[in-house]
């Protein structure tokens, strides 16, 4: 039987940042994702944008919001892609990156650290707690731990130990998951005009009937790498039907999403001549999940919260990113803080007291439907993932 300081489950970036952290402070520590590749959304389900790692008040240009593990992650996937500025879309800055260089340096990061372990391809079965130890089932292994760190995004270690310890929203509520694919080959500048001709295209294509309905909540966006567009479709997913921890739902959803990319890359390899030389989509590992199920922790962070940019005593992270509602396939619908400046994050978010040394981080802290909004974007993950990671390695 394996034993160390901390466990992490879940290798996204909320994952990658607390064992990053766990183990710079000193832990033994042991990183676990199911996939075959660290960088969770940012690199499995193609999210190409870094949100939340910057100041809300955009009129004093880009400004990191968190020090430490998110600052270095962003000034790297910088320095990987040549740019030497985020981009200013409306009223909040973002910071494009490639998949695929997430999950290298995601990957890099962790081989440097000589107490930290890193194990992919893991299943979590079951998690108990045995003395005053954690006992975590793995791909059939028994392994221990003195601290224990939930980044799965689902609340996976949650849904183990008791149907008290978390909660989600009803099927018509749940944030539309968006399933993400890149294109490579394109020729030009994907300009405002360019993506204004080409929503115009897949519009009439679905009017018509050659696309299908997903096709209207397709957006573009280009690469740091030439020649590269990223195109993400907001999907219904069934509706009130929807249920991101029902495997045969995300199946379905994912099957809808294949087939939704390969129609719209021949249709624009047709259409638009920018596309016309265009590769094969390349398709994600998974779709991309936005909201499933969250701890009760002992604070449960409000919109309220978030919108009066309140500050905490126990803060630990701070939120930047305003509330992105996505309960719908029709796009977002934003609701900005009441002023430009960040709320408090508190540690009371990433903890219950009913379950001492264990803590959670990332889209399943402990937070309302509606602060999730916020709280669940990649750059805010890293924040609160750094955080628990040190909170466990204290405890």
């Amino acid at each position: 039987m394996s034993a160390y300081d901390v466990i992490v489950a879940g290798g996204g970036s909320a994952g990658l940042a607390a064992a990053l952290s766990a183990s710079r402070h000193g832990a033994r520590t042991l990183l676990i994702e199911r996939h075959a590749q660290l960088g969770g959304a940012g690199s499995n389900a193609l999210v190409h944008t870094f949100c939340g790692l910057f100041h809300p008040n955009v009129s004093q240009g880009p400004r990191w919001l968190n020090p430490g593990i998110p600052i270095e992650i962003g000034q790297r996937l910088m320095k990987m892609s040549g740019q030497t500025e985020p981009d200013l879309m409306g009223r909040v800055y973002v910071l494009r990156h490639e998949p695929a260089a997430l999950a290298q340096l995601a990957l890099d990061l962790c081989q440097q650290e000589p107490l930290l372990t890193v194990q992919t391809n893991a299943s979590l079965a079951a998690v108990q707690r045995q003395d005053d130890a954690w006992q975590l089932t793995i791909n059939d292994e028994t392994v221990t731990a003195r601290a224990v760190v939930d980044t799965t995004g689902d609340a996976a270690i949650a849904r183990c130990l008791g149907s008290d310890l978390w909660r989600t929203a009803s099927g018509d509520r749940l944030y539309r998951p968006a399933y993400v694919f890149a294109i490579r080959g394109v020729t030009g500048t994907l300009d405002a005009s360019t993506r204004l001709q080409v929503a115009a295209l897949l519009v009439r294509a679905v009017k018509a009937g050659t696309l299908a309905k997903a096709a209207l909540g397709a957006s573009l966006r280009s690469s740091p790498q030439a020649g590269e567009v990223f195109i993400s479709m907001d999907l219904e997913a069934g509706g009130a039907d929807w249920d991101p921890l029902d495997p045969a739902k995300v199946t379905a959803l994912e099957q809808e999403g294949k087939d939704t990319t390969q129609a719209i890359a021949r249709f624009l390899r047709d259409q638009h001549p920018a596309f016309a030389t265009s590769e094969d989509p390349i398709l994600p590992v998974h779709a991309g999940i936005r909201e499933s199920a969250r701890w009760l922790g002992d604070h449960i962070l409000t919109a309220a919260d978030i919108l009066s940019s309140r500050r905490f005593g126990d803060e630990v992270a701070l939120a930047g990113w305003p509330l992105e509602m996505r309960e719908t396939a029709r796009g977002p619908k934003f609701r900005y803080f009441d002023q430009p400046e960040p709320a408090g994050i508190p540690a009371r978010c990433l903890r219950n007291a009913a379950v001492p040394r264990l803590f959670f981080a990332g889209r399943c802290l402990s937070a309302d439907h509606e602060a999730l909004a916020s709280v669940r974007v990649m750059g805010t993950c890293l924040a609160t993932g750094q955080a628990a990671g040190r909170m466990a390695a204290k405890a």
